[in-house]
């Protein structure tokens, strides 16, 4: 059974996550140390201010989307997550953090508007994502560092329904015609899908993107030519992590 729990990520500071009954904490440890320590989406020259309007796409349990709220109160947030348990978590912790202007949908973001099976994670709701083939590649590589049985404990999903709905359509409610100072990606595999779902004209009001990107089939090389033909100017680095994952951080800004 998955409960909501409050995990403390630092002296002082908590954020509830999803937790199975012997669930651990290192994934919401980690993820905090990405975001609030070393500020890994305010690189590169990222830039934001207290009237930004950010995409949160990938939103998880709402840690970036608190760290915004706290570094620029006047921000506003769109912040969108598929998976219902962790949709929850995003919503306590708003409350708990008491974050207000970002505006939370339970959905996820495709090429098309659909429903879609996914598969949640429990232990490492983080992982959770569209397409669990593709986590093949981290369950081999982690085998030899833990062992087959913990990699299939950890790695136990549960299939949800989630409603996938296109950014353009999203923008269009949402902030039409106005500028989005960030659009943060970060969701395990269907970078391609949500960029695929934004338009052209709706592309030409995105300043600035940060995407989280593991690269199979050559999906890093496909992503930074996308952004470089939609006019921006990409970073890449790998991220802090083993290297044989083979994920990096994408980093695009339009030059002035």
């Amino acid at each position: 059974m998955t409960e909501i729990k409050s995990v403390q990520v630092a002296d002082g500071v908590s954020f509830f996550v999803p937790q199975t009954g012997d669930g651990q904490f290192s994934e919401v440890s980690f993820i905090y140390h990405e975001i609030f320590e070393d500020r890994t989406y305010l690189r590169h020259g990222i830039k934001l201010s207290d009237t930004s309007r950010i995409v949160d796409a990938g939103a998880n349990a709402g840690l970036f989307s608190v760290f915004v709220k706290q570094q620029f109160p006047g921000a506003r947030v769109l912040a969108m997550e598929p998976i219902p348990p962790i949709y929850e978590a995003l919503q306590r912790n708003l409350e708990a953090h008491g974050v207000e202007g970002v505006d939370a949908r339970n959905l996820a973001l495709g090429e098309k508007s659909e429903q879609v099976k996914f598969t949640f994670y429990p232990v490492i709701p983080g992982n959770s994502t569209r397409y669990p083939e593709q986590k093949k590649v981290g369950q081999e590589l982690t085998v030899g560092h833990i062992g087959q049985a913990e990699v299939d404990r950890v790695m136990t999903g549960i299939e949800v329904e989630a409603q996938v709905e296109r950014l353009s359509t999203v923008l269009a409610d949402w902030a039409p015609g106005e500028r989005i100072d960030l659009l943060k990606i970060d969701v395990e595999g269907a970078e391609l899908d949500v960029m695929r779902g934004l338009d052209d004209e709706d592309w030409a009001r995105v300043d600035q993107t940060v995407i989280e990107v593991q690269d199979l089939d050559g999906r890093l090389d496909t992503i930074v030519a996308l952004l470089e033909d939609k006019g921006f100017s990409v970073v890449k680095e790998r991220a802090e992590m083993p290297e044989e994952y083979r994920y990096h951080m994408v980093y695009a800004t339009r030059q002035p």
